[in-house]
Formats: C-alpha cells, sequence, structure tokens
C-alpha cells in the first residue's frame, strides 16, 4: 500500500469532518439567536492559505505543526461544547487548508487522488454504520479515529518529506508550464465542495431525490468499485482531457438539471395553495449523477498534476488558495441561504428556490477548468492494495446502509390503540445549544410510541453536518420513516416515524410569505382500518393562512390525528378555528403552548402527557388515543 494514498486519505477523511463539525457549529449559534450570529466571523479559517502570500519563508517550518494541530483537533471534537467545536474544529480546518497549498504542490498527483477517493468511500461508511450520523464522532467509536491518526503520522513520516518544503521539489514533470495556478485551484476547491457538500454522505442525495438511504449508500459504492476497477486496470489513464472533460460536464449537466427537475417551483400566488408536492418518479438524472461522481476524483488529479506542471512558487499558491478558500466559503454560505433566505438581509432571497444552482456553479467551474488546463501525463495504474481497500470501504457502505435499515414491528393486529409523539428536536440540539440527538433518542424511547412526529428534523443538509437525523432515529427505534419535503426544496424539516403499516404518504405545501412550511398526510393501518395522520410545523407565528390550508387539506379524512409545532397559542383566531372540527388532545393547555395533537371526534384520548426534558427546547407531547 503506497503510504502517499493512505496518508492522503486520512488527511481529507478529517479535514472533511472537521469542516463539517465547524460550519454546523457557526449554524448552531444562528439556530439558537433566530439572527446571523457573531460566531460567524470564524470562517475566516477558510482564508489560512493566505499565510503562504504574507511569510512564505516562516510558513515552510509550520507545516509539520499544521497537520499536527489538524489531528488533535479531530481527536478532541466528540468532548467538546458547541462552542468548543466551532473553535477547535475551526483551527482544525485553518490548518488544513494551510498545508494543502503545500501537499498538493509536492506530492504525486495520483496518490492525492486515490487518497481523496478513500477518504470519500470511508466516510460513507462511517455514516452507514451510523445510520445517517458519522459513527466515528460518538465517544464509544473514538478509537476509530485515533487508529487513523496513528496510520497518518507513520504515512507521513513514510513519504520522507516531512522537512523539505523547498521551492523545487515538484515530484511531477520538471519543465514549468506557463500559466496562473487560479483556476486550478477554484477547479480543486469546487471537487472538495462537491464531495464536502454530498458524495461524502450519500444520505445527502438521497434526501435530494427521496429515496431511501440505503439505496444511496448502494449507489455510491457501486460507483466507487466501478472507478477503482477502471483505474487498476489503466482505463482512467487512457482519458484524454476533452474526454474527461466532456463526462464532467455531463456531470454537470445530470447534476444540475437533475436538482432545479426536482425541485418545486412555489407560486407567489396565495390562492394557488395548498398543493401537494408533484409526483415526478424516480430521480434518474441524480442516480446517473451519482453514478458518475467519481470522475471528479480523476479530475483532481488532472488539475493536480496540471497545477505541479505549472511550478508555482509557494506564494503564488498562497494567494490562489487564499480565493480558493473565499470561493468555498462562498459556496458554503449560499447553500445555507437557500433555507435560511428568511434570515439574511439582501442576498438572502435571491438564494430561495435556487438550491440547484448552488450545485451547478461548482460542477460547471471544474468543467471548465479541466478543459483549460494543459494535458500532463497519464494517472498510474491503482495498486492492487490500494484498490483492495477502496473496495473493501465501498462494499463496507453497501451492507451497512442496507443492515441498518430500520426493520419496523407492528404492534399486535388487534390493538385500535396508539401512543403518538410530537417532537420540535432543534435540529438535534439540546437546549443549552449542545448536540442532543443521542438524549432525544432516549426520551422517544422511554415513550415507546407507535407514531413520531418530528418538527426542525431538518437532515442530511451542509448546514446540519450532513447528519440524517430522521433515519438516526427511525434505525434506532425500528420505525418506518417519511422524511417529508425533500431538501431540495428549502422547507421547515418535517418527517413521520411509524411503527404501524404506511400505505400511503404525500407532501403539501402551504403558502408562506417567509420560510416554506409543509404538511405530511399519511395513511396508517391499525387493526385493519385506515388513519390518516397529519404532521405539521408552521411558520412563526403560526399564520391564520396556513392554519386554515391545513384543516383545509384533511377535512375529508377521518380518524385523523394531527400533529405538530403550530406555533400558535391557546388564546389565539388559528387555535378556536382548529377547535371547530377537531379535539386538542391536551385536557388543559397552558397559555404559552404551541405544540398540538389535534384528533377528529371519533378518536377517544386515553392518556395525556409531556415531558419536558432539556433534551430540546420543545417538549415532547404524548397521546394515548383509541381510534375507531
Amino acid at each position: 500500500m503506497p503510504v502517499g494514498s493512505l496518508f492522503f486519505g486520512i488527511y481529507f477523511l478529517f479535514f472533511f469532518q472537521l469542516l463539517s463539525e465547524f460550519i454546523a457549529a457557526i449554524y448552531a449559534f444562528g439556530l439558537l439567536t433566530l439572527e446571523i450570529p457573531p460566531e460567524l466571523g470564524a470562517v475566516v479559517f477558510l482564508l489560512s492559505p493566505l499565510v503562504w502570500a504574507l511569510w512564505p519563508r516562516a510558513a515552510r517550518r509550520w507545516l509539520e505543526g499544521a497537520l499536527v494541530i489538524m489531528g488533535v483537533s479531530r481527536l478532541a471534537l466528540p468532548w467538546l461544547s458547541t462552542r468548543g467545536e466551532l473553535w477547535v474544529a475551526g483551527l482544525g480546518v485553518a490548518a488544513g487548508m494551510f498545508a494543502l497549498p503545500a501537499l498538493l504542490r509536492r506530492a504525486r498527483a495520483a496518490d492525492v487522488a486515490f487518497g481523496l477517493g478513500l477518504a470519500v468511500a470511508a466516510s460513507g461508511l462511517l455514516r452507514a454504520l451510523g445510520a445517517g450520523v458519522d459513527v466515528s464522532l460518538a465517544h464509544g467509536w473514538q478509537i476509530i479515529a485515533w487508529v487513523l491518526a496513528g496510520v497518518a503520522g507513520w504515512a507521513w513520516h513514510g513519504l520522507g518529506y516531512a522537512d523539505d518544503t523547498s521551492d523545487n521539489t515538484s515530484r511531477e514533470p520538471s519543465s514549468a508550464v506557463k500559466g496562473t495556478p487560479y483556476l486550478l485551484v477554484l477547479g480543486l476547491a469546487s471537487v472538495l465542495f462537491l464531495f464536502f457538500a454530498a458524495y461524502t454522505a450519500p444520505a445527502v442525495v438521497a434526501r435530494w431525490a427521496a429515496w431511501p438511504p440505503r439505496l444511496a449508500y448502494l449507489t455510491a459504492a457501486m460507483a466507487l468499485l466501478a472507478w477503482s476497477l477502471a483505474a487498476y486496470q489503466g482505463i482512467t489513464a487512457r482519458l484524454s482531457r476533452r474526454t474527461l472533460a466532456a463526462l464532467l460536464a455531463l456531470n454537470a449537466l445530470l447534476l444540475g438539471w437533475g436538482l432545479a427537475h426536482w425541485q418545486t417551483p412555489f407560486p407567489s400566488d396565495p390562492t394557488a395553495y395548498p398543493f401537494p408536492r408533484p409526483s415526478l418518479g424516480f430521480a434518474w438524472p441524480l442516480w446517473l449523477a451519482l453514478l458518475l461522481f467519481p470522475v471528479l476524483l480523476f479530475a483532481f488529479y488532472w488539475l493536480t498534476a496540471a497545477l505541479q506542471a505549472q511550478q508555482p512558487s509557494l506564494a503564488a499558491l498562497g494567494r490562489a488558495w487564499g480565493l480558493g478558500g473565499l470561493y468555498l466559503l462562498l459556496l458554503i454560505l449560499a447553500h445555507v441561504f437557500t433555507t435560511t433566505y428568511d434570515y439574511i438581509p439582501v442576498v438572502g432571497p435571491f438564494w430561495r428556490d435556487r438550491f440547484w444552482l448552488v450545485y451547478a456553479i461548482p460542477a460547471g467551474v471544474v468543467t471548465w477548468a479541466v478543459w483549460r488546463a494543459t494535458d500532463t501525463r497519464p494517472m498510474r495504474r491503482l495498486r492492487l492494495s490500494e484498490g483492495s481497500l477502496l473496495a473493501a470501504l465501498a462494499i463496507g457502505m453497501a451492507l451497512a446502509g442496507w443492515v441498518r435499515a430500520p426493520r419496523p414491528s407492528a404492534p399486535p393486529s388487534a390493538s385500535t390503540s396508539l401512543r403518538v409523539v410530537t417532537y420540535n428536536i432543534q435540529q438535534g440540539y439540546r437546549q443549552d445549544g449542545q448536540k442532543g440527538w443521542e438524549d432525544q433518542l432516549a426520551v422517544l424511547r422511554d415513550l415507546a410510541p407507535d407514531i413520531v412526529a418530528l418538527q426542525e428534523s431538518d437532515t442530511a443538509r451542509l448546514s446540519g453536518a450532513n447528519n440524517d437525523l430522521v433515519g438516526y432515529f427511525a434505525t434506532a427505534l425500528n420505525m418506518e420513516a417519511v422524511y417529508g419535503p425533500p431538501t431540495v426544496d428549502g422547507t421547515f424539516g418535517i418527517a413521520l416515524l411509524s411503527r404501524v403499516p404506511i400505505t400511503a404518504a404525500r407532501t403539501i405545501y402551504l403558502y408562506s410569505q417567509g420560510e416554506q412550511t409543509a404538511l405530511i398526510v399519511a395513511t396508517v393501518v391499525v387493526n385493519g382500518k385506515e388513519t390518516t395522520i397529519a404532521v405539521t410545523h408552521l411558520g412563526n407565528g403560526g399564520p391564520q393562512i396556513q392554519q386554515e390550508e391545513v384543516l383545509a387539506a384533511v377535512a375529508d379524512r377521518a380518524p385523523l390525528i394531527l400533529l405538530g409545532d403550530f406555533n400558535f397559542r391557546p388564546n389565539t383566531p388559528q387555535y378556536r378555528l382548529t377547535l371547530q372540527t377537531l379535539h386538542d388532545a391536551n385536557p388543559s393547555p397552558t397559555a404559552d403552548e404551541i405544540d398540538h395533537i389535534f384528533v377528529s371526534p371519533d378518536v377517544q384520548v386515553l392518556g395525556f402527557g409531556k415531558v419536558d426534558a432539556p433534551a430540546s427546547d420543545h417538549p415532547a407531547l404524548w397521546a394515548v388515543l383509541r381510534v375507531p
């Protein structure tokens, strides 16, 4: 096994993990205050490559220290508070970004590309094992990171250039090629963004297309296996620059058009609502884009080799990667703005309904960068040891995705009672702003529900470290999951988990002047009879028009159980309107209650309660109901 591939595999894995936790921690502070947090200023960590431009001679002595800082930062993550994660992960990201120009300038380009492939496969495996959450970031599995850090240290010293940071150490063609590194670096940064935002967590793609996560894990594994076989047999070495650019253009078209096509167009006319999300069938373009994503690994090789052929100085690389860091930052902000546009002045509204553009831009940039790059030497073949490790990781990802899929066990068929729960999980954070999905899971396990309605369950998004919390809860509770609106639509996250069979489910969109809201309407079978379950999370203040649309969407449904975070209190017109046709399962709601369980008159309430545990900023409401 070439030590270069091993080192870069672990380097990129740690970098993606640190960047995910860093962005999620910044977002968490905005989530808690519902405004732009001052902690957003920490994003300057992404500009650390500029140190090479400002102090090139001194910076050469700091490379190995930066790698140590990056490794220590990664090892510390599971033990930190959210604020600690922000600064420590940010420091690790800064160290990784600082090291990147020197590493890419000196390493064998094929080692870098193969290592990146190993990192993507390993990340997918770790998330599949955690049912949507990176298992290596959990306390009980921290040994994985320690072993990887040890292997990375051994591989780094095996490379033999720990102290060699001179300006003439390129390992690629010795004759310099004219040109500036800026477009090449923007292409490399585009590849890193696409992996960070999507392909290192296949559940992200599953949420775009409303697939079960195991399909995305299987498809990603198939793609990596095909790429490793092609690289082992030398097929990739025979690809020309124009052929590669054509494949990248196809990938960009499939990705950009696929996302745009699967994104729901939201009319501005209030009378057009409520309306069900259109049924578009299977998302073939996105599936093909996922199958084709390893072409980005070859693009990373080509751009790295072309960059090395130019033999730019470290100062020039620092300037280029400073621009690359700024470009990454802008892409990340644009991605977050597709869901938080209502809280971002001036530029925020532009990104509403433009989720597709966030991915089309980097996919187009890397295509253009490869097209404009110089021809370079063919990529060496993948060695048997590298291919075997990559294949093992890919197969492990597919198997883990299948094994960790939930397998619901229905309650006794003769039962006519249901224990239902509604829970706003604040995107997996506790009331005090710390990670809380394990505490929230404990609350749900104690309640032993048959039905769970989740709100603020925004899953598989960059702002939440790409964690699939709905899949995590569904697997842990062995419940079937209805995720609700796909992430391409930029809505509040809502979901339905059920232990009883779900025979039908659809998403209905409500009129929203601010954040887009939706309603899940599902049919479950209880004792051989159908019952309607509806889940929603209304906008701030629980707008009257949205509640009217909710009631209109379920007007002909009985028996009916309507659950969610309605954002209106018992003394409001919206609440009184609801009680004209439904009953509140809570016999004595408090004046500040905004989470509710409403039932149709034919549903009998046998018990009601709530858990005010600090696992979220909302209580978990539960009710035992008898349906006819």
